[in-house]
């Protein structure tokens, strides 16, 4: 990962902010910081972010409005992999955010060791170019709703992986069971 890597974090609560912040500058990630989701259209304009990262309770819009607004009005930004955080982790969640254009979502508070890797995954899946989209999404191959390879996993808790895919806009959520071990 090069070390001029931007994220956009757009978080207005200041515990959450020094967490994601500190975690992000310690894993090499540059980080610019937005309260709110005039200022991080500005920082749009200035800059398209390697990654955005955005909480979708913000105080002048909504998380999803803004997604939506970055996408559609910057199109630079459209290809741009964007992590939401949200404390609603329904399946509803998961289709707005996929609508919305988020390549992510986490719930919110999440461990700063999990936004860490998710935004790893969505800058790798943007610019790397994966061999397969099996070998990105973890063995999932299509979409089950309408067979599009425009995947992106989502949330994961546990042994749940949510998924919602760009082309339909469907999401789903898959369980992987490992096997006991035999005494």
């Amino acid at each position: 990962m090069a070390a001029e890597e931007m994220v956009l974090l757009v978080n207005d609560i200041p515990d959450h902010v020094a967490a994601y912040h500190r975690a992000l500058t310690n894993h090499g990630f540059t980080v610019r910081l937005a309260r709110t989701g005039k200022d991080a259209l500005n920082i749009v304009k200035e800059k398209i972010p390697e990654c955005a990262v955005i909480d979708l309770r913000l105080p002048d819009m909504s998380g999803w409005d803004l997604c939506r607004e970055m996408k559609e009005q910057h199109k630079p930004a459209k290809e741009m992999p964007i992590v939401v955080l949200t404390p609603d982790v329904s399946k509803m969640c998961a289709a707005d955010s996929a609508k919305a254009g988020c390549d992510a979502w986490l719930a919110h508070p999440t461990v700063a060791e999990d936004l860490v890797r998710t935004i790893r995954r969505v800058i790798e899946l943007e610019s790397a170019a994966p061999a397969s989209t099996e070998a990105a999404l973890l063995d999932l191959i299509n979409c089950v709703a309408c067979g599009s390879d425009k995947v992106r996993p989502t949330l994961r808790m546990g042994a749940i992986q949510y998924y919602c895919c760009k082309g339909c806009g469907f999401c789903w959520r898959a369980e992987t069971f490992r096997p006991s071990p035999t005494h």
